[in-house]
Protein backbone atom coordinates (compact mmCIF):
# COMPACT_ATOMS: atom_id res chain seq x y z
CA UNK A 1 0.00 0.00 0.00
CA UNK A 2 1.41 3.53 -1.17
CA UNK A 3 1.12 5.87 1.34
CA UNK A 4 1.44 10.12 1.78
CA UNK A 5 2.86 11.63 4.07
CA UNK A 6 1.39 15.50 5.49
CA UNK A 7 3.03 17.36 8.25
CA UNK A 8 2.45 21.06 9.06
CA UNK A 9 3.75 23.57 11.88
CA UNK A 10 2.02 26.81 12.49
CA UNK A 11 4.87 29.89 13.22
CA UNK A 12 8.86 30.34 12.43
CA UNK A 13 9.47 29.42 16.05
CA UNK A 14 8.51 25.60 15.72
CA UNK A 15 10.41 25.49 12.24
CA UNK A 16 13.89 26.87 14.06
CA UNK A 17 13.21 24.37 16.96
CA UNK A 18 12.63 21.62 14.17
CA UNK A 19 9.46 20.11 15.09
CA UNK A 20 8.90 19.97 11.07
CA UNK A 21 11.72 17.69 10.61
CA UNK A 22 11.16 15.76 14.22
CA UNK A 23 7.41 15.02 12.99
CA UNK A 24 8.70 13.85 9.31
CA UNK A 25 11.43 11.12 11.23
CA UNK A 26 8.39 9.83 13.07
CA UNK A 27 6.00 9.54 10.34
CA UNK A 28 9.00 7.85 8.23
CA UNK A 29 9.82 5.55 11.08
CA UNK A 30 6.47 4.36 11.00
CA UNK A 31 5.99 3.72 7.32
CA UNK A 32 9.59 1.78 7.26
CA UNK A 33 8.20 -0.89 10.36
CA UNK A 34 5.16 -1.30 8.19
CA UNK A 35 6.62 -1.67 4.44
CA UNK A 36 4.61 1.11 3.54
CA UNK A 37 6.36 2.73 0.15
CA UNK A 38 6.28 6.66 0.19
CA UNK A 39 4.73 8.63 -2.68
CA UNK A 40 5.01 11.83 -1.35
CA UNK A 41 5.67 13.96 1.44
CA UNK A 42 3.42 16.78 1.72
CA UNK A 43 4.71 19.61 4.48
CA UNK A 44 3.17 23.63 5.37
CA UNK A 45 5.80 25.31 7.12
CA UNK A 46 4.64 28.10 9.03
CA UNK A 47 0.95 27.89 8.26
CA UNK A 48 -1.81 27.91 10.71
CA UNK A 49 -4.53 25.14 11.36
CA UNK A 50 -7.05 27.58 11.33
CA UNK A 51 -6.52 27.76 7.30
CA UNK A 52 -7.90 25.29 4.74
CA UNK A 53 -5.79 26.99 1.85
CA UNK A 54 -2.44 25.79 2.30
CA UNK A 55 -0.19 25.08 -0.42
CA UNK A 56 0.88 21.10 0.71
CA UNK A 57 -2.66 20.34 1.38
CA UNK A 58 -4.01 21.64 -1.89
CA UNK A 59 -1.51 19.36 -3.37
CA UNK A 60 -2.46 16.42 -1.57
CA UNK A 61 -6.15 17.19 -2.32
CA UNK A 62 -5.24 17.03 -6.00
CA UNK A 63 -3.16 13.83 -5.78
CA UNK A 64 -5.57 11.78 -4.16
CA UNK A 65 -7.95 12.50 -6.37
CA UNK A 66 -5.83 11.03 -9.15
CA UNK A 67 -5.64 7.97 -6.99
CA UNK A 68 -1.63 8.67 -6.99
CA UNK A 69 -1.54 6.75 -2.88
CA UNK A 70 -4.03 4.73 -1.10
CA UNK A 71 -3.41 6.19 2.54
CA UNK A 72 -1.89 9.45 4.38
CA UNK A 73 -0.17 9.20 7.40
CA UNK A 74 -0.27 12.51 9.98
CA UNK A 75 0.74 12.90 12.99
CA UNK A 76 -2.53 13.98 15.29
CA UNK A 77 -5.23 15.07 13.96
CA UNK A 78 -4.34 19.18 14.87
CA UNK A 79 -1.62 18.73 12.66
CA UNK A 80 -4.25 18.66 9.83
CA UNK A 81 -6.40 20.91 10.78
CA UNK A 82 -7.07 23.25 14.01
CA UNK A 83 -10.92 23.65 13.14
CA UNK A 84 -13.23 21.06 13.48
CA UNK A 85 -15.22 21.85 10.30
CA UNK A 86 -12.18 21.21 8.68
CA UNK A 87 -10.99 17.82 10.00
CA UNK A 88 -14.21 16.54 8.98
CA UNK A 89 -14.20 17.81 5.40
CA UNK A 90 -10.58 17.13 4.43
CA UNK A 91 -11.52 13.31 6.06
CA UNK A 92 -14.86 13.01 4.06
CA UNK A 93 -13.35 14.27 0.60
CA UNK A 94 -10.49 11.62 1.15
CA UNK A 95 -12.78 8.89 1.83
CA UNK A 96 -15.19 9.74 -1.46
CA UNK A 97 -11.61 9.39 -3.09
CA UNK A 98 -10.72 6.01 -1.28
CA UNK A 99 -8.37 7.70 0.69
CA UNK A 100 -7.54 6.38 4.42
CA UNK A 101 -6.07 8.78 7.13
CA UNK A 102 -3.97 8.05 9.64
CA UNK A 103 -3.07 9.44 12.65
CA UNK A 104 0.26 8.55 14.03
CA UNK A 105 -0.81 9.15 17.85
CA UNK A 106 -3.93 6.79 17.24
CA UNK A 107 -2.90 4.17 14.03
CA UNK A 108 -5.02 1.18 14.51
CA UNK A 109 -7.41 3.21 14.32
CA UNK A 110 -10.84 1.69 12.43
CA UNK A 111 -13.45 3.62 10.24
CA UNK A 112 -16.08 2.97 13.00
CA UNK A 113 -18.48 5.03 14.96
CA UNK A 114 -16.52 4.84 17.97
CA UNK A 115 -13.18 5.80 16.01
CA UNK A 116 -14.72 8.49 14.12
CA UNK A 117 -16.10 10.26 17.13
CA UNK A 118 -13.06 9.99 18.97
CA UNK A 119 -11.20 11.31 15.87
CA UNK A 120 -13.95 14.44 15.94
CA UNK A 121 -13.51 14.27 20.06
CA UNK A 122 -10.03 15.13 19.13
CA UNK A 123 -10.93 18.12 16.60
CA UNK A 124 -13.00 19.26 19.06
CA UNK A 125 -9.82 19.70 21.69
CA UNK A 126 -7.53 20.74 19.05
CA UNK A 127 -9.66 23.56 18.44
CA UNK A 128 -10.67 24.25 22.00
CA UNK A 129 -6.65 23.69 22.90
CA UNK A 130 -5.99 26.46 20.33
CA UNK A 131 -8.33 29.24 21.88
CA UNK A 132 -7.25 28.72 24.89
CA UNK A 133 -3.17 29.19 23.95
CA UNK A 134 -4.84 32.92 22.41
CA UNK A 135 -6.66 33.74 25.69
CA UNK A 136 -2.97 32.97 27.62
CA UNK A 137 -0.97 34.81 25.28
CA UNK A 138 -3.14 37.49 25.47
CA UNK A 139 -3.51 37.64 28.99
CA UNK A 140 0.01 37.55 29.45
CA UNK A 141 0.86 40.24 27.04
CA UNK A 142 -1.29 42.33 28.45
CA UNK A 143 -0.02 41.51 32.14
CA UNK A 144 3.48 42.22 30.98
CA UNK A 145 2.96 45.46 29.00
CA UNK A 146 0.77 47.07 31.98
CA UNK A 147 3.66 46.32 34.32
CA UNK A 148 5.83 48.29 32.17
CA UNK A 149 7.83 45.87 30.08
CA UNK A 150 8.05 45.81 26.13
CA UNK A 151 5.99 43.21 24.23
CA UNK A 152 6.95 41.76 20.97
CA UNK A 153 9.38 41.52 19.11
CA UNK A 154 9.43 44.09 16.19
CA UNK A 155 10.54 47.41 16.84
CA UNK A 156 9.70 50.60 15.20
CA UNK A 157 12.48 52.00 12.33
CA UNK A 158 15.08 53.75 14.17
CA UNK A 159 15.12 50.88 17.22
CA UNK A 160 16.19 47.38 17.51
CA UNK A 161 14.50 44.58 19.47
CA UNK A 162 16.78 42.93 21.67
CA UNK A 163 15.44 39.43 23.16
CA UNK A 164 15.42 38.63 26.61
CA UNK A 165 17.13 35.95 28.11
CA UNK A 166 14.97 34.14 30.98
CA UNK A 167 17.88 32.05 31.95
CA UNK A 168 20.02 35.70 32.96
CA UNK A 169 16.15 37.27 33.75
CA UNK A 170 16.53 39.93 31.15
CA UNK A 171 13.07 40.73 29.42
CA UNK A 172 13.07 42.45 25.91
CA UNK A 173 13.79 45.67 25.22
CA UNK A 174 14.98 48.43 22.11
CA UNK A 175 17.56 49.49 21.36
CA UNK A 176 18.24 52.74 19.33
CA UNK A 177 19.82 52.30 15.92
CA UNK A 178 22.21 55.08 15.30
CA UNK A 179 21.44 55.50 11.43
CA UNK A 180 18.19 55.02 11.73
CA UNK A 181 17.45 57.96 14.64
CA UNK A 182 19.27 60.09 12.29
CA UNK A 183 16.74 59.46 9.51
CA UNK A 184 13.73 59.95 12.02
CA UNK A 185 15.02 63.32 13.72
CA UNK A 186 15.85 64.35 9.97
CA UNK A 187 11.59 63.57 9.45
CA UNK A 188 10.64 65.39 11.60
CA UNK A 189 12.62 68.41 11.52
CA UNK A 190 11.58 68.81 7.58
CA UNK A 191 7.83 68.40 8.91
CA UNK A 192 7.85 70.54 11.91
CA UNK A 193 10.45 73.26 11.51
CA UNK A 194 10.56 73.68 7.52
CA UNK A 195 6.68 73.11 7.38
CA UNK A 196 7.16 70.61 4.18
CA UNK A 197 4.52 68.55 3.19
CA UNK A 198 4.27 64.83 4.18
CA UNK A 199 5.08 64.20 0.29
CA UNK A 200 8.21 67.12 0.14
CA UNK A 201 9.40 65.08 2.89
CA UNK A 202 9.77 61.91 0.65
CA UNK A 203 11.12 63.47 -2.40
CA UNK A 204 13.76 65.26 -0.09
CA UNK A 205 15.21 61.76 1.91
CA UNK A 206 15.00 60.70 -2.11
CA UNK A 207 17.02 63.63 -3.20
CA UNK A 208 19.37 62.82 0.05
CA UNK A 209 19.77 59.02 -1.50
CA UNK A 210 18.01 57.65 2.28
CA UNK A 211 16.37 54.49 1.39
CA UNK A 212 13.77 52.31 4.21
CA UNK A 213 14.07 49.63 5.63
CA UNK A 214 12.37 47.63 2.94
CA UNK A 215 12.41 48.82 -0.71
CA UNK A 216 13.81 51.37 -2.60
CA UNK A 217 11.83 54.33 -2.14
CA UNK A 218 10.08 56.12 1.01
CA UNK A 219 6.17 55.79 1.10
CA UNK A 220 4.21 58.77 2.71
CA UNK A 221 2.65 55.68 4.46
CA UNK A 222 5.36 54.93 5.80
CA UNK A 223 6.68 58.73 7.14
CA UNK A 224 3.19 59.06 8.07
CA UNK A 225 3.55 56.07 10.55
CA UNK A 226 6.89 57.69 11.72
CA UNK A 227 5.28 61.31 12.75
CA UNK A 228 2.30 59.80 14.62
CA UNK A 229 4.72 56.92 16.62
CA UNK A 230 5.18 58.16 19.94
CA UNK A 231 7.85 55.53 20.74
CA UNK A 232 10.17 58.16 19.82
CA UNK A 233 8.73 60.64 22.18
CA UNK A 234 9.26 58.05 24.94
CA UNK A 235 6.61 56.36 24.91
CA UNK A 236 5.07 53.17 23.33
CA UNK A 237 2.18 51.25 23.19
CA UNK A 238 0.83 47.87 23.02
CA UNK A 239 -3.24 46.66 22.19
CA UNK A 240 -2.86 49.71 19.54
CA UNK A 241 -4.31 47.40 17.16
CA UNK A 242 -6.86 44.82 16.20
CA UNK A 243 -5.95 41.92 13.74
CA UNK A 244 -8.74 41.26 11.57
CA UNK A 245 -9.58 38.79 8.82
CA UNK A 246 -9.56 40.50 5.47
CA UNK A 247 -9.73 39.83 1.73
CA UNK A 248 -7.31 42.40 0.64
CA UNK A 249 -4.29 40.56 -0.43
CA UNK A 250 -1.57 40.94 -3.05
CA UNK A 251 -2.07 40.14 -6.75
CA UNK A 252 -0.93 36.75 -7.03
CA UNK A 253 -0.44 35.81 -3.44
CA UNK A 254 -2.97 32.89 -3.03
CA UNK A 255 -2.14 31.24 0.45
CA UNK A 256 -1.87 33.29 3.47
CA UNK A 257 0.07 32.08 6.50
CA UNK A 258 -1.97 33.25 9.34
CA UNK A 259 -5.84 33.97 9.23
CA UNK A 260 -5.95 37.40 10.34
CA UNK A 261 -3.98 39.54 7.93
CA UNK A 262 -5.54 42.69 8.94
CA UNK A 263 -4.82 45.33 11.45
CA UNK A 264 -7.70 47.39 12.95
CA UNK A 265 -6.53 50.44 15.57
CA UNK A 266 -8.46 50.03 18.55
CA UNK A 267 -10.06 52.35 20.99
CA UNK A 268 -6.83 54.91 22.04
CA UNK A 269 -8.65 53.60 25.72
CA UNK A 270 -7.47 50.15 25.31
CA UNK A 271 -3.86 51.82 24.62
CA UNK A 272 -1.68 50.45 26.82
CA UNK A 273 0.76 53.13 27.44
CA UNK A 274 4.74 51.92 28.40
CA UNK A 275 7.04 54.63 29.32
CA UNK A 276 10.44 54.10 27.81
CA UNK A 277 13.90 55.04 29.67
CA UNK A 278 15.47 58.68 28.71
CA UNK A 279 18.03 56.93 26.53
CA UNK A 280 15.66 55.86 23.81
CA UNK A 281 13.90 59.22 23.19
CA UNK A 282 14.69 59.75 19.88
CA UNK A 283 12.71 63.43 19.42
CA UNK A 284 11.48 65.87 22.12
CA UNK A 285 8.36 65.75 23.62
CA UNK A 286 7.27 69.61 22.20
CA UNK A 287 8.74 68.58 18.51
CA UNK A 288 6.02 65.22 18.42
CA UNK A 289 3.22 67.65 19.62
CA UNK A 290 3.87 70.33 17.37
CA UNK A 291 4.01 66.90 14.78
CA UNK A 292 0.28 66.35 15.37
CA UNK A 293 -0.67 69.59 15.24
CA UNK A 294 0.52 70.16 11.82
CA UNK A 295 -1.40 66.67 11.17
CA UNK A 296 -4.32 67.52 12.09
CA UNK A 297 -3.92 71.03 10.34
CA UNK A 298 -2.75 69.33 7.37
CA UNK A 299 -6.03 67.42 7.61
CA UNK A 300 -8.11 70.52 7.70
CA UNK A 301 -6.76 72.53 5.21
CA UNK A 302 -6.78 69.26 2.70
CA UNK A 303 -7.75 70.67 -0.77
CA UNK A 304 -9.07 67.24 -1.61
CA UNK A 305 -12.55 67.70 -3.46
CA UNK A 306 -12.60 71.20 -3.13
CA UNK A 307 -14.90 72.44 -6.18
CA UNK A 308 -14.46 76.18 -5.20
CA UNK A 309 -11.36 77.99 -3.75
CA UNK A 310 -12.05 79.05 -0.46
CA UNK A 311 -9.24 81.19 1.25
CA UNK A 312 -9.57 80.42 4.66
CA UNK A 313 -10.75 77.13 4.44
CA UNK A 314 -10.63 75.23 7.47
CA UNK A 315 -9.44 77.83 9.86
CA UNK A 316 -12.94 79.34 9.82
CA UNK A 317 -15.07 78.38 13.50
CA UNK A 318 -18.38 79.75 14.88
CA UNK A 319 -18.25 81.99 18.09
CA UNK A 320 -21.41 80.65 19.13
CA UNK A 321 -20.70 76.72 19.18
CA UNK A 322 -17.17 76.61 18.04
CA UNK A 323 -18.44 74.42 15.61
CA UNK A 324 -15.96 74.63 11.91
CA UNK A 325 -17.52 76.69 8.78
CA UNK A 326 -17.66 75.30 5.79
CA UNK A 327 -17.67 77.26 2.60
CA UNK A 328 -21.08 76.05 0.45
CA UNK A 329 -21.86 78.07 -2.87
CA UNK A 330 -25.68 79.38 -2.71
CA UNK A 331 -27.78 81.10 -6.16
CA UNK A 332 -24.01 81.49 -7.28
CA UNK A 333 -22.46 83.04 -4.34
CA UNK A 334 -20.19 81.38 -2.07
CA UNK A 335 -20.51 81.56 2.09
CA UNK A 336 -18.97 80.41 4.89
CA UNK A 337 -21.63 78.34 6.98
CA UNK A 338 -21.62 76.82 10.74
CA UNK A 339 -21.48 73.15 10.09
CA UNK A 340 -23.47 72.89 13.30
CA UNK A 341 -26.05 73.82 11.66
CA UNK A 342 -29.46 71.20 10.60
CA UNK A 343 -29.46 71.34 6.95
CA UNK A 344 -32.61 69.68 7.09
CA UNK A 345 -35.34 72.70 6.03
CA UNK A 346 -37.68 73.58 8.03
CA UNK A 347 -36.40 71.78 10.85
CA UNK A 348 -34.88 73.72 13.88
CA UNK A 349 -31.17 74.92 13.41
CA UNK A 350 -28.71 73.74 16.03
CA UNK A 351 -26.84 76.50 15.47
CA UNK A 352 -28.31 80.14 14.57
CA UNK A 353 -25.64 81.60 13.55
CA UNK A 354 -25.89 83.15 10.49
CA UNK A 355 -24.00 82.59 6.79
CA UNK A 356 -21.32 85.30 6.27
CA UNK A 357 -20.26 86.14 2.89
CA UNK A 358 -16.86 84.56 1.32
CA UNK A 359 -15.44 87.63 -0.45
CA UNK A 360 -16.08 89.79 2.32
CA UNK A 361 -14.96 87.80 5.17
CA UNK A 362 -11.51 86.76 3.49
CA UNK A 363 -11.29 90.39 2.15
CA UNK A 364 -11.19 91.38 6.06
CA UNK A 365 -8.79 88.67 7.10
CA UNK A 366 -6.43 89.09 4.58
CA UNK A 367 -6.43 93.20 4.93
CA UNK A 368 -5.97 92.61 8.54
CA UNK A 369 -2.82 90.00 8.14
CA UNK A 370 -1.16 92.50 5.53
CA UNK A 371 -1.39 95.22 7.79
CA UNK A 372 -0.50 92.86 11.18
CA UNK A 373 2.98 91.90 8.94
CA UNK A 374 3.47 95.64 7.72
CA UNK A 375 3.18 97.15 11.50
CA UNK A 376 5.40 94.12 13.84
CA UNK A 377 5.23 96.58 16.52
CA UNK A 378 1.22 95.51 17.02
CA UNK A 379 3.14 92.22 17.78
CA UNK A 380 6.05 92.81 19.72
CA UNK A 381 4.14 95.04 22.38
CA UNK A 382 1.76 91.76 22.84
CA UNK A 383 4.95 89.84 23.25
CA UNK A 384 6.03 92.21 25.91
CA UNK A 385 3.24 91.85 28.18
CA UNK A 386 3.41 88.03 27.83
CA UNK A 387 7.08 88.46 29.12
CA UNK A 388 6.11 90.87 31.74
CA UNK A 389 3.18 88.35 33.24
CA UNK A 390 6.04 85.36 32.62
CA UNK A 391 9.12 86.76 34.67
CA UNK A 392 6.44 86.70 37.63
CA UNK A 393 7.44 82.93 37.51
CA UNK A 394 10.59 82.91 35.74
CA UNK A 395 13.33 83.06 38.55
CA UNK A 396 12.28 79.45 40.13
CA UNK A 397 12.22 77.68 36.86
CA UNK A 398 15.68 76.56 36.95
CA UNK A 399 15.50 75.08 40.83
CA UNK A 400 12.23 73.02 39.42
CA UNK A 401 13.80 71.35 36.37
CA UNK A 402 16.96 70.24 38.62
CA UNK A 403 14.72 69.15 41.64
CA UNK A 404 12.73 67.13 38.79
CA UNK A 405 15.83 65.75 37.31
CA UNK A 406 16.76 64.46 40.70
CA UNK A 407 13.21 62.46 41.16
CA UNK A 408 13.92 61.15 37.86
CA UNK A 409 16.87 59.78 38.79
CA UNK A 410 15.99 58.17 42.32
CA UNK A 411 13.17 56.31 40.15
CA UNK A 412 16.09 55.22 38.07
CA UNK A 413 17.96 53.70 40.87
CA UNK A 414 14.68 51.99 42.14
CA UNK A 415 14.48 50.16 38.64
CA UNK A 416 17.59 49.18 39.17
CA UNK A 417 17.71 47.87 42.96
CA UNK A 418 14.49 45.85 42.03
CA UNK A 419 16.33 44.31 38.97
CA UNK A 420 19.90 43.58 41.61
CA UNK A 421 17.31 42.35 44.07
CA UNK A 422 14.72 40.11 41.32
CA UNK A 423 18.33 38.32 40.72
CA UNK A 424 19.20 37.70 43.79
CA UNK A 425 16.06 36.01 44.13
CA UNK A 426 14.77 38.44 47.23
CA UNK A 427 11.58 39.44 45.42
CA UNK A 428 9.36 37.11 43.38
CA UNK A 429 8.38 38.43 39.16
CA UNK A 430 5.34 39.34 40.87
CA UNK A 431 6.45 41.75 42.84
CA UNK A 432 8.96 42.71 40.87
CA UNK A 433 6.35 43.66 38.01
CA UNK A 434 3.83 45.64 40.21
CA UNK A 435 6.78 47.69 41.79
CA UNK A 436 8.35 48.45 37.83
CA UNK A 437 4.56 49.18 36.96
CA UNK A 438 4.31 52.02 39.76
CA UNK A 439 7.76 53.72 39.00
CA UNK A 440 6.95 53.67 35.76
CA UNK A 441 3.96 55.52 36.07
CA UNK A 442 5.93 57.92 38.39
CA UNK A 443 8.41 58.46 35.73
CA UNK A 444 5.78 59.28 33.11
CA UNK A 445 4.43 61.89 35.46
CA UNK A 446 7.38 63.31 35.65
CA UNK A 447 9.10 62.90 32.41
CA UNK A 448 5.90 65.15 31.61
CA UNK A 449 6.33 67.91 34.16
CA UNK A 450 9.98 68.32 33.09
CA UNK A 451 8.86 68.94 29.87
CA UNK A 452 6.64 72.01 30.61
CA UNK A 453 9.52 73.25 32.96
CA UNK A 454 11.68 72.81 30.22
CA UNK A 455 9.24 74.62 27.30
CA UNK A 456 9.19 77.41 30.03
CA UNK A 457 12.84 77.87 30.26
CA UNK A 458 13.03 77.73 26.98
CA UNK A 459 10.57 80.43 26.31
CA UNK A 460 12.15 82.57 28.77
CA UNK A 461 15.90 82.38 27.31
CA UNK A 462 14.61 83.58 23.78
CA UNK A 463 12.39 86.34 24.45
CA UNK A 464 15.39 88.37 24.67
CA UNK A 465 15.82 88.08 20.75
CA UNK A 466 12.21 87.94 19.51
CA UNK A 467 11.61 91.68 18.90
CA UNK A 468 14.15 91.21 16.49
CA UNK A 469 12.94 87.91 15.12
CA UNK A 470 9.45 89.16 14.70
CA UNK A 471 10.99 92.72 12.72
CA UNK A 472 13.13 90.18 10.04
CA UNK A 473 10.11 87.63 9.77
CA UNK A 474 7.28 90.63 8.85
CA UNK A 475 9.99 92.19 6.98
CA UNK A 476 10.55 89.48 4.66
CA UNK A 477 6.78 88.92 4.30
CA UNK A 478 6.22 92.14 3.43
CA UNK A 479 8.26 91.92 0.46
CA UNK A 480 6.66 88.71 -1.02
CA UNK A 481 3.31 90.16 -0.14
CA UNK A 482 4.20 92.71 -2.80
CA UNK A 483 5.25 89.75 -5.53
CA UNK A 484 1.96 87.54 -4.95
CA UNK A 485 -0.55 89.93 -6.69
CA UNK A 486 -3.85 88.39 -6.69
CA UNK A 487 -2.17 84.86 -6.74
CA UNK A 488 -4.92 82.31 -4.75
CA UNK A 489 -1.98 79.99 -4.14
CA UNK A 490 0.26 82.25 -2.76
CA UNK A 491 -2.13 84.03 -0.94
CA UNK A 492 -3.51 80.70 0.40
CA UNK A 493 0.25 79.69 1.14
CA UNK A 494 0.66 82.94 3.64
CA UNK A 495 -2.96 82.68 5.28
CA UNK A 496 -2.38 78.71 5.52
CA UNK A 497 0.84 79.02 8.16
CA UNK A 498 0.32 82.33 9.66
CA UNK A 499 -3.57 82.07 10.76
CA UNK A 500 -4.98 79.78 13.29
CA UNK A 501 -8.11 80.65 13.66
CA UNK A 502 -10.74 83.20 12.40
CA UNK A 503 -14.10 83.27 14.89
CA UNK A 504 -17.18 84.74 13.76
CA UNK A 505 -18.83 86.25 16.99
CA UNK A 506 -22.46 87.81 16.19
CA UNK A 507 -20.87 90.37 13.20
CA UNK A 508 -17.45 90.66 14.19
CA UNK A 509 -14.68 88.21 13.44
CA UNK A 510 -11.70 87.44 15.87
CA UNK A 511 -8.18 86.68 14.36
CA UNK A 512 -5.87 84.25 15.43
CA UNK A 513 -2.28 83.42 14.05
CA UNK A 514 1.34 82.79 15.27
CA UNK A 515 4.63 84.27 13.90
CA UNK A 516 7.35 81.77 14.23
CA UNK A 517 10.65 82.71 15.22
CA UNK A 518 13.96 81.29 16.62
CA UNK A 519 12.82 79.95 19.45
CA UNK A 520 8.70 79.09 19.39
CA UNK A 521 5.79 80.87 17.75
CA UNK A 522 4.58 83.94 18.59
CA UNK A 523 0.70 84.17 18.36
CA UNK A 524 -1.22 87.11 17.61
CA UNK A 525 -5.44 87.93 17.84
CA UNK A 526 -7.51 90.65 17.35
CA UNK A 527 -10.84 91.82 17.27
CA UNK A 528 -11.49 92.82 13.43
CA UNK A 529 -13.88 95.41 11.76
CA UNK A 530 -17.46 94.25 11.81
CA UNK A 531 -18.99 92.58 8.88
CA UNK A 532 -22.45 92.22 7.48
CA UNK A 533 -23.51 88.78 7.52
CA UNK A 534 -25.97 87.79 4.93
Amino acid sequence: MKIAIYARVSTEKQEKEETVNSQIEALRDYAQKNDLPIHQEYVDEGYSGELLDRPALDSLRDDAKKSLFEAVLVHSPDRLSRKYIYLGLVQEELKRSGINVVFLNRPDSKDTPEDNLLTGVQGLIAEYEKAKILERTRRGRIHKATSGFIVGGRAPYGYRYIKGDRSKNSFGQYEVAEEEKKVVRLIFSLFVERQLSIRAVTKELALRGIQPQRGNKWAKSSVHRILVNETYAGVTHYNKHLSIETDNHKVGSKYRRIKNTGRRLRAKKDWIAIALPDHLKIIDRAVFDAAQKQLKRNAELSPRNVKHEYLLRGLVKCGECDSPYYGTPCHGRYFYRCGNRDKMFPGPRTCKASMVSAPKLEDVAWNSLCGILRNPRLIIDSVDRLKKRAEKNGPGIEKEIEANEMALKKAGDEEDRLLDAYRANAITIAQLKDQMAKIQERKGILAKEKQELCAREEGAAGRESTARDIRDYCGRMSKRLKDLGGSYEGRRYVVANLLTRVAIENKKVRIKGRIPTRYQPNHFKGDIASISSS
